[in-house]
């Protein structure tokens, strides 16, 4: 895929279109949550197949460009994660994203999940893969405080518990340090509403190798947020 599809979208697709792109992401989401707990006669599965079989093959031709931005120009701290609409972690049009909310504020990006069953590792509990592609996600956000874009060089997660399915999940991440292109990350996550216990905690090194003349707003991506570190927040046990 070109960088032009990255940052550009499909001007003639309309808002109608994208509502129905949604409203079928959510469908094909919903899907995917039953079909990892469908319990279901011979009858109802080979029909359900079947549907499924044919709608893929509606779909099969119209499978060529994206019709929205992948990495979009404009930024909104206020909701980070509309920024990334195929994100597999905040994709509004991707149905293995949960998805996950994140907002910039307060020195922090700060994330809001919910994980379903399709999410299980552990019985009950958030598979640590998904944890630690969270974390990678939430952590790449908090450099768009400093207009930084860049690959994760390590990630260190830290699973103090059991991370539970079901659950509000917050996880909160603020650039801890810089040293040249290199942004220290550092994370924690908590249930929201629950006794304020640290689940997971995260460190992370990302290189800034920010691409260029993408008509960017840096402006835009530092309003309301500051590259300082949160002056308070949980500390580990």
């Amino acid at each position: 895929m070109s960088l032009a599809n990255y940052f550009e979208g499909d001007p003639a697709f309309t808002a109608e279109q994208e509502t129905e792109q949604l409203r079928l992401t959510q469908a094909i989401r919903t899907l995917i949550d039953h079909s990892v707990q469908l319990n279901a006669p011979l009858a109802t599965l080979t029909q359900l197949a079947n549907q499924l079989e044919a709608a893929a093959a509606v779909m099969e031709p119209f499978s060529t460009v994206r019709p929205l931005a992948s990495h979009n120009k404009l930024f909104k701290p206020e909701e980070a994660s509309w920024s990334s609409p195929y994100s597999p972690v905040v994709g509004r049009c991707n149905p293995l994203a949960a998805p996950m909310s994140i907002v910039l504020r307060e020195g922090k990006a700060i994330g809001s999940v919910i994980f379903g069953e399709a999410y299980e590792g552990p019985p009950t509990c958030v598979h640590g893969g998904i944890v630690a592609l969270t974390w990678d996600h939430v952590m790449a956000i908090a450099n768009m405080a400093i207009d930084a874009r860049g690959p994760t060089a390590w990630l260190h997660v830290e699973y103090r518990k059991p991370t539970p399915l079901h659950k509000h999940l917050r996880f909160e991440a603020w650039i801890e340090k810089l040293e040249g292109k290199k942004i220290f990350v550092r994370g924690r996550c908590y249930v929201e509403g629950g006794n304020g216990e640290v689940i997971t905690q995260a460190t992370g090194l990302f290189i800034n190798t920010v691409i260029k003349n993408i008509g960017v707003d840096v402006a835009q991506i530092r309003q309301g947020f500051t590259r300082d570190a949160p002056a308070h927040h949980h500390t580990a046990d």
